[in-house]
């Protein structure tokens, strides 16, 4: 998972939900596990503390294609560092290219660390009394592509392995956790039309 697909082989297996997302490449989201909290530094016990999880946290981005596989998986960072940080430092940013798009959640707001020509669609802000009905549909359409990240961040947590990463394991862990999230890709596909094609196309072949 070192080298994301390019946008026109994605083309190819692009589901019914990208008929507004056509050149989306990518669509991302970062995720935190569970870790022992340090006692020998101050310093890593208050990077590792996540706000949002209450807890001390390990992050990553993840990255999947439109049909739901993953493509991208980061470092851990330190449950404290924010996504745009994690974004930033992943090492995604030097994959993409003019006239990519990128799908992600209104928290990631990373336009201005994307290259130049790529483009970043996340859902509207609620800065006015009453969504219009263009940012209502924009939502549900980004809500209804994005919601196959969540589905490969729900697969990769069912390996018990990684509901708590103890320190024994933490020189491992960036190996650990991008081992685990190959192993989803060898599952099912997560997205039913795509299951579909390849049902259709196995029948075809035999």
């Amino acid at each position: 998972m070192d080298k994301i697909p390019s946008r026109n082989k994605k083309k190819l297996y692009l589901p019914n939900t990208f008929s507004s997302f056509t050149n989306c490449r990518i669509i991302i989201d970062c995720t935190e596990f569970p870790t022992d909290v340090t006692r020998k530094s101050m310093v890593i016990q208050k990077s590792t503390y996540s706000n949002y999880k209450h807890h001390h946290t390990l992050k990553a981005l993840i990255g999947v294609a439109p049909n739901g596989v993953v493509t991208f998986c980061s470092n851990l960072f330190p449950g404290s560092t924010s996504d745009k940080n994690v974004t930033l430092h992943s090492g995604l940013l030097a994959q993409l290219e003019e006239g990519d798009l990128v799908l992600a959640d209104k928290g990631f707001l990373i336009r201005d660390i994307l290259p130049t020509g790529v483009h970043l669609n996340i859902p509207p802000f609620h800065d006015t009394p009453q969504f219009s009905k263009e940012q209502i549909y924009l939502t549900e359409n980004i809500a209804r592509a994005r919601i196959h990240v969540e589905h490969a961040i729900r697969r990769i947590k069912c390996y018990r392995i990684l509901n708590h990463i103890p320190t024994l394991l933490l020189p491992h862990s960036d190996c650990i956790f991008k081992v685990v999230s190959a192993l989803t890709n060898l599952k099912f596909p997560l997205i039913k039309e795509i299951r579909d094609k390849m049902s259709i196309n196995f029948t075809v072949n035999i």
